[in-house]
């Protein structure tokens, strides 16, 4: 017969182990840390993180882009739908953002794919970027595919 401390752990534990992880909050606004970034740019992010959709708004010197995803409850299952030209989406696994997009370069279809973490005070955030050219085929050896990973430390 089970004591009635060991129950009450038990069930503590339980509850303890069933919690939710909290999803984190991007917004903000965000520098580059060139020091430890793969981008050849000095760039800042406005990040506008709310219930239901994620804003970007990302100044490179004097030119601004801005772009706006829908907050989904999940990723997306490879479709026709997810290589259309200018889909995009959003989702949280676990506490990463991840921010999918496809669209046309030079009459090729590129897809763009960011996940976004944060340290632990939510001071810095990781950016890992995949960039993949969609053209049909490959090469033994050929890469259709770039990658980089970048550090942005939140402005105070």
């Amino acid at each position: 017969m089970m004591s009635l401390a060991s129950a009450s752990l038990a069930l503590v534990l339980a509850f303890v182990q069933a919690a939710p992880v909290p999803k984190a909050d991007f917004s903000g606004r965000w520098t580059i840390d060139r020091s430890r970034s793969e981008s050849p740019a000095n760039v800042v992010l406005e990040i506008k993180h709310t219930a239901t959709e994620i804003s970007i708004e990302t100044f490179r010197g004097d030119t601004t882009s801005k772009r706006v995803y829908p907050l989904e409850p999940e990723a997306h299952t490879i479709s026709a739908a997810a290589v259309t030209e200018g889909h995009s989406h959003a989702y949280c696994s676990g506490t990463q953002l991840v921010t999918e997009v496809s669209g046309e370069i030079r009459g090729q279809t590129v897809s763009f794919k960011q996940t976004r973490s944060l340290n632990a005070a939510g001071t810095e955030m990781t950016v890992e970027s995949i960039t993949i050219v969609q053209h049909g085929y490959s090469l033994e050896g050929g890469k259709t595919y770039g990658t980089a990973k970048d550090v942005y430390v939140r402005a105070k």
